[in-house]
């Protein structure tokens, strides 16, 4: 007899142990009342989201029932528990306990060019309790690109173009990207260019070459893939008011002693990219009102001859993910010879005490370099290749006082240095700045590719 109540003894207390042990009917609260999934595309899962389930009460709850309200039709999956299901029965959640919900979603092409709302939820049952999470995402029909182009090709605005792979424009042929052509690349994706690339985006409607992750959260994120590359062979490209980001390299231009790629740029911003926002080697380009900034080694990087000139430019970088010790702006010979390079009316500025680098003498410089009008990040003293003879008209070391550079936002605030300075010839030809806002409306046209307007904030401030 003492035996069993002994048993019973420790069975009771066991049972008192157990925090799952005698469940009742109660109410649960969630961490989140809607989970909601940036643009996914058709056809592409998306990634996984989560949210908890919670029981704040004194006794563990049993959850009657935990169902999808679209069952199997719905285009979203659960994964409870480490199964996945569309629903589950019986569980029972500790008090002071949660329950993570994995969700995910993969919509079905709908034939829309605008990205079509899907809507459901993930209901439970207690008892008399009853509540819902909701469910909603975006889904955005795509053209895949599966095959490299061999004949002259136009794209455009409506279903962006989604490359998974290496994408190649073969010789004697272009592709033209309209007003508004989105282009979105997958995790270690490029573009190899060997004819021609034209980019003509607008003002109002710019051309957007970038990752595949359309997460708020991937938008400054450098490294997704891989970049554009323009071989030796490639020629007559431009790119006209159109993003490029998030590569490694954003645009690169490969050129040889006898065969020199070119490319013009135009109102483009070349931004969050691992390692550089512009690299060429023997190429010529053009740029005007364009913007390079956020890369971990040299934002623009110039070697093995070639003629390069920037008017009205922007070029900055800060590094947040270690330590950047390469400057903004390199020029240097390479495996050849110092490149030409003409800076008009431009900006570089950065975190390091000096953002321009000419690797050469001060006379090799001065043979092949000069700046005009501009706003230079230069330690004057300690560079040896600097002489006086390189700046006309240019402001060393002061801040360009932008309206907040941590945000990527480069227009000049109102105690800018960079107001009314720029060189007046240049803006006769370029009378409109990165978003065609007019030059010459006030005292002079301003350094870089901004031109303050009357009553410009910080977004925070509007």
């Amino acid at each position: 007899m003492r035996h069993i109540i002994l048993f019973l003894t420790l069975a009771a207390a066991c049972l008192g142990c157990d925090p799952l042990a005698n469940p009742v009917s109660g109410n649960l609260s969630f961490s989140a009342d809607t989970v909601s999934f940036d643009t996914v595309f058709s056809g592409v899962g998306s990634a996984t989201m989560e949210f908890r389930t919670i029981n704040a009460g004194r006794d563990p709850v049993l959850i009657d029932r935990i169902w999808l309200g679209g069952g199997d039709n719905s285009p979203f999956r659960l994964n409870i528990n480490g199964l996945p299901v569309t629903s589950d029965e019986n569980l029972v959640l500790a008090r002071n306990d949660s329950l993570f919900i994995f969700v995910e979603v993969t919509i079905d092409p709908s034939g829309a060019d605008a990205p079509v709302a899907v809507v459901d939820s993930v209901n439970f049952i207690s008892g008399d309790f009853t509540g819902r999470v909701i469910l909603e995402a975006w889904g955005q029909d795509i053209w895949l690109v599966d095959d490299d182009i061999y004949e002259d090709t136009f794209w455009s605005a409506g279903k962006p173009y989604v490359i998974k792979g290496t994408f190649f424009i073969d010789t004697l042929t272009t592709l033209t990207l309209g007003p508004g052509t989105r282009i979105y690349l997958h995790h270690g994706a490029g573009i190899t260019v060997a004819g021609s690339l034209q980019s003509a985006g607008t003002p109002d409607n710019r051309v957007i070459i970038a990752t595949d992750r359309l997460e708020e959260e991937y938008t400054n994120l450098p490294g997704r893939w891989k970049g554009i590359r323009f071989i030796d062979c490639s020629r007559n490209n431009f790119l006209n008011f159109t993003q490029v980001r998030n590569a490694e390299i954003a645009v690169e231009l490969a050129g040889m002693e006898s065969s020199v790629p070119n490319l013009s740029l135009n109102g483009s911003m070349l931004m969050h990219n691992t390692v550089a926002s512009l690299s060429a080697r023997h190429a010529e380009v053009f740029a005007v009102n364009s913007v390079f900034s956020h890369s971990g080694f040299s934002t623009v990087s110039l070697t093995e001859g070639g003629s390069y000139e920037f008017v009205y430019c922007t070029m900055e970088s800060r590094w947040e993910y270690g330590y950047r010790s390469e400057p903004v702006l390199f020029i240097g010979p390479g495996e050849g010879e110092l490149p030409d390079v003409t800076l008009l009316n431009s900006v570089i500025t950065g975190t390091l005490g000096s953002e321009l680098k000419i690797d050469g003498s001060a006379s090799e410089a001065s043979l092949i370099f000069r700046a005009d009008s501009s706003l230079l990040r230069v330690d004057t003293l300690r560079s040896s290749w600097y002489s006086g003879t390189l700046f006309r008209d240019v402001i060393t070391g002061a801040s360009p006082r932008f309206i907040d550079e941590g945000a990527y936002d480069f227009r000049p605030d109102t105690l800018s240095p960079l107001l009314d300075i720029a060189g007046r010839t240049e803006a006769v030809a370029w009378p409109g700045d990165i978003r065609n806002k007019p030059r010459l409306t006030d005292d002079g046209p301003d350094i870089g590719a901004f031109e303050r307007q009357p009553g410009e904030k910080r977004k925070e401030e509007r």
